[in-house]
This record gives structure tokens, sequence and C-alpha cells, in this order.
């Protein structure tokens, strides 16, 4: 079976481990939690994962190994557990974390509670979760750009037959999330082949 839902940007070489606070969009919740790739979480929870948190106010505490990062994800939820809410409606159900989301009003403290561990730890430090997912498209985006090519044939290739643009919406939505999804961090795609995302963009309006 074709598996194109994406161009295994989430997979592969780990960041160091982190513990995050990941705040919505609307501001009426946050999500605690640790990974070793923010791309693939943020990915797993949402495919918009870039219109539905606002990474620019959420925050990361990178640590050198995932026993610690388990701890402290587990303190923080012990502390905040009073404020706990169900996970937003979009969240996907295959992505888990579903009692880790907790009200946006205390949000504050727990960023404020996240930095003590710098302190406890010298080799901790905060990092911009949005500067880390950027960081990794970027590093990624010449492998981006070769999977958005062929996706592009591909659905061009379906669409114009008896099957027809239905037989390959998935294949367009995912075309569609990452293009926007890049587009979300102003980073340039192509830059030495306009014509190859002139045509990426044509395919992926033509058939939505």
């Amino acid at each position: 079976m074709r598996d194109s839902s994406s161009p295994e940007l989430c997979a592969g070489e780990p960041h160091r481990w982190c513990v995050y606070l990941l705040t919505l969009t609307d501001c009426s919740a946050f999500k605690i939690g640790f990974s070793c790739n923010l791309l693939q979480r943020l990915y797993s929870f949402s495919h918009r994962y870039f219109e539905q948190f606002d990474l620019r106010e959420s925050l990361a505490l990178r640590l050198e190994g995932e026993a610690q990062a388990r701890r402290i994800e587990a303190t923080l939820k012990q502390e905040f557990s009073s404020a706990q809410l169900t996970a937003p409606t979009w969240v996907r159900e295959q992505a888990g974390g579903h009692t880790e989301w907790f009200s946006a009003v205390h949000f504050p403290d727990a960023a404020t509670r996240l930095r003590t561990f710098v302190a406890a730890d010298e080799r901790a430090d905060l990092a911009d979760p949005r500067a880390l997912v950027g960081e990794r498209l970027r590093l990624f985006s010449a492998r981006f750009e070769a999977w958005a090519v062929q996706q592009a044939h591909y659905i061009d290739d379906v669409a114009t037959t008896v099957a027809g643009p239905a037989a390959v919406r998935s294949e367009l939505r995912s075309l569609r999330d990452w293009l926007d999804a890049y587009r979300s961090f102003g980073i340039d795609l192509f830059v030495d082949d306009p014509a190859a995302l002139q045509f990426v963009r044509c395919i992926a309006d033509r058939w939505y």
C-alpha cells in the first residue's frame, strides 16, 4: 500500500530530548509532554499543527536523556493536575496524550516552573519550539522537494483517469498540508528550480 502521508521529515535523526509546553492558538489550553522529535509529535496531533498551536508562545526545555525528560513531565502534570482539561476534538486519536492538556490560565505558572529545572541542571537549556521545528523543516527541505514533485506527478496521473480526484484526496491533502507548513515557517522551496515549485503548486490547487 502506498504511504503518502509524510515525506519522512518526521522520522530519522532525533533531536535532544525535550519537555514542552505547547499553547493553542485559541488560547484555551496548553499541552505538557516530552519528545526527542518535536516535529513528529506535533504532526501526530494534527497535520495542520502550524495553525492549531502557537509555537511562538510555547516553550521547550532541552535535556540530555529520556529518563530525565519523563520525570520532569510527570512532575509538571502532577503539579498542574487540578487544571486538566479534555483534549481538543481535533487531536488525532492515535496521537495519545489525551490526559495531558491543561487550562491556558495556568500556562505562565507552568512556564515559570519549567524554567526552574534549568537552574537544577547545567546541561539543560530553554529552546524556542518554533525554531526547533523550523530548523528541521529547513534541514530536510531537499527531501521534501523531491517528495513533493513525486507526489504531484502521482496526483495528476491518477486524477486525470476515470478514478478522478477523489481517488487521491488523501495524497492531495497531505501535499497541501506540507506546502502550507513550509509557507507558515517562511521557508522558501525550490529556490533553484522555480518551474518545479510552480508545477507542484499548480497540481495542489487544480485538484483540491
